[in-house]
C-alpha cells in the first residue's frame, strides 16, 4: 500500500494531490518527504507510515536536498531518534546513518545490474563510494578487484566496516580522501569506473583519460529533464569526447526521479578511444 491510500480517508482530495505516492525505507528508517502545504498534517502522515510498517525505529522527513562535499541532506525527525541502521540488499548489510553520509535504497536494482553485467578478472574503480554499496555487491558477486574512493569521514569509516561485515576484505580497498587528488595517484588502469553521484560526475570526466581502459566501462550519473532524453546519449559522448575520449553508448536508463519531470539518469559507454586532452594525465 502506498502513502496515498493509506491516507485516502484522513486526508482532504486536495492534500492528497500534493502528497507524495512513495517514499524511502532504509533498515528501520523511513524518510518522507511532506510538502510544507502539509506542514499541520505531519504526523498524521507519520502515523500512517508507521501502522503500515511496524519494524520501523525512525521516521524523518527530508528538509533539503543532497548538498555539500559530502553529499547529505537535511532532515527533521518525527519520530524516534536513533538514525543509525542497518541496511539489507541482495545479501549484503550496510551499516549507514541516513542524516550523516549519503544512501539510497532506491538505487538497490541499479547496483544489482552492475553487479550482474561486471566479470570476473576485472579491476574497478567506484568514486563517491559513500558506505560501499556498489563496490561490495560487486565484490560478493564476482571475482574482481574494487577501490573505492569516499571523500566523507563518517561515510568512510561506515565504508570499511561494511567490508569487514560482508567479508570482502580481499577485494575491496577502501580510500578516503577526494577523487581528484586519489584518482590521480593510483597508477593503473580499470576495466570499469562507476560514476554515481548524478550532480557532480561531469565535473571529474577530465580524470578519466589516465585510468580507464580502452574498451573499458563508465558507467556515468546525471540529471536531465525527460524533455532532454533523446539528445542524452550524445550529450554525455561530447563531455567524454571534450575530454580525450571516444565513446559508445551501450545502455541508459531512469533511474529515479528528482523533481516533475526530472530525473536521475544512468548512461553506460564503453570507451573506444583514449587520446591526449588538455586535462590528460599519465604515469
Amino acid at each position: 500500500m502506498n502513502l496515498k491510500e493509506a491516507l485516502k480517508d484522513v486526508l482532504r482530495e486536495e492534500e492528497l494531490k500534493i502528497l507524495r505516492r512513495g517514499f524511502e525505507i532504509i533498515g528501520d528508517v523511513a524518510i518522507l518527504e511532506i510538502p510544507e502545504e502539509l506542514e499541520s498534517r505531519k504526523h498524521i502522515i507519520t502515523e500512517a507510515v508507521l501502522k503500515a510498517h511496524r519494524h520501523l525505529k525512525t521516521v524523518l522527513r527530508k528538509k533539503g536536498e543532497v548538498s555539500g562535499i559530502y553529499r547529505v541532506a537535511s532532515y527533521e525527525v518525527l519520530h524516534g531518534g536513533e538514525t543509525e541502521t542497518i541496511a539489507k540488499e541482495f545479501g549484503c548489510r550496510y551499516r549507514v546513518d541516513p542524516t550523516r553520509v549519503y544512501f539510497s535504497s532506491r538505487l538497490s536494482s541499479e547496483r544489482d545490474r552492475i553487479a550482474r553485467i561486471a566479470e570476473d578478472g576485472e579491476n574497478i574503480l567506484v568514486m563517491f563510494a559513500g558506505v560501499g554499496p556498489y563496490a561490495i555487491l560487486l565484490a560478493r558477486r564476482k571475482d574482481v578487484k574494487v577501490i573505492g574512493v569516499e571523500i566523507n569521514p563518517v561515510a568512510c569509516r561506515y565504508f570499511k566496516e561494511n567490508v569487514k561485515m560482508n567479508r570482502v576484505e580481499e577485494k575491496v580497498e577502501v580510500i578516503c580522501g577526494d577523487v581528484r587528488d586519489v584518482v590521480p595517484s593510483l597508477g593503473k588502469r580499470f576495466d570499469r569506473i562507476i560514476m554515481p553521484s548524478p550532480f557532480i560526475a561531469e565535473d571529474y570526466v577530465y580524470l578519466l583519460p589516465g585510468v580507464v581502459k580502452k574498451g573499458g566501462a563508465v558507467h556515468y550519473y546525471t540529471i536531465a529533464g525527460e524533455e532532454e532524453e533523446g539528445e542524452l546519449s550524445s550529450r554525455v559522448e561530447d563531455k567524454f569526447r571534450d575530454e580525450g575520449m571516444e565513446v559508445e553508448t551501450v545502455f541508459w536508463r531512469r533511474v529515479g526521479s528528482y523533481a516533475p519531470r526530472v530525473n536521475r539518469y544512468v548512461v553506460d559507454v564503453r570507451v573506444l578511444e583514449v587520446r591526449e586532452s588538455k586535462n590528460f594525465y599519465t604515469f
